[in-house]
This record gives C-alpha cells, sequence and structure tokens, in this order.
C-alpha cells in the first residue's frame, strides 16, 4: 500500500512541474458557489439545476446572496447551471456558475467560485474581491 500511495504522489508531483499539463484536479475538487443580488432596484430571481440535483428557485433581495458546496466528479463533467432573472422585468440569462473546466481554471486557488448579479451584467471572482464581467443580460 506504502508503494501505491508513494507512486500516486510520485506522478502527481511530476505532472504538477509540467507547465503544459494541468493537475490541479486532485488537490482542488471542493468548491463553494456563490450567487449575489447585487442590482440596485430588483429583486432576483434564480433557478439551478444539474444533472443530478435540482437546488431550486430562490428569490434574492439586494445583497442577498444563494449558497451552495459542490464536488467534482471523478469521471465525467459536473455542471450546475442557473437561469437568472431580474424579477418583474425581462432580463434573463442562462449561465454556468459550475463546470469542471472553469473551476480548475478560475476557482481552485481559493475553492470559491463568486457570481454578483448587477444592473449592467453578471460577474465572476474566486475572491469577493476582484471582480470580471462574464455574462451580459438578454432580453425576450
Amino acid at each position: 500500500m506504502n508503494c501505491l500511495f508513494f507512486f500516486i504522489f510520485l506522478i502527481s508531483f511530476l505532472l504538477s512541474q509540467s507547465p503544459t499539463l494541468s493537475f490541479h484536479f486532485y488537490f482542488c475538487w471542493r468548491f463553494r458557489v456563490h450567487i449575489i443580488n447585487n442590482l440596485s432596484l430588483n429583486n432576483l430571481v434564480i433557478d439551478c439545476i444539474s444533472a443530478d440535483d435540482d437546488l431550486g428557485r430562490h428569490e434574492l433581495w439586494w445583497g442577498e446572496e444563494f449558497t451552495f458546496k459542490i464536488g467534482q466528479r471523478p469521471i465525467g463533467d459536473t455542471r450546475v447551471v442557473c437561469n437568472v432573472t431580474k424579477f418583474g422585468s425581462n432580463h434573463i440569462t442562462s449561465i454556468n456558475v459550475f463546470t469542471n473546466g472553469f473551476a480548475d481554471d478560475h476557482c481552485c486557488k481559493t475553492g470559491q467560485c463568486y457570481w454578483s448579479a448587477r444592473d449592467d451584467a453578471i460577474y465572476f471572482s474566486n475572491n469577493n474581491k476582484n471582480w470580471n464581467r462574464w455574462y451580459n443580460w438578454t432580453s425576450v
């Protein structure tokens, strides 16, 4: 058993040193996703679903957030999609709040994926401080 552990550790270490191969999966597989209402006048309605779970419909007042924990599947892609709506308006968008590749590339450092719904767009951060515009609102 010790030989197997050492072999896995050695392969993990060697792959993590390669600039062309990513090996986040083994060290970064549990995350917390936050969806925050930062709209100035509207409530935010979110309806999230994955292949395994319906996370339900939630209406958030200004400043409130919906949070859930998620882990990556060892085989296949873990994906959570949310329909996000400005309550009382025709502005809606469907966003991937979590996928394996996205989490590895953007959330692994902190284990956190933050989404902020704002009047002009939906923004992303992995530390709740530095925000990037990620999705635009669409009208239906």
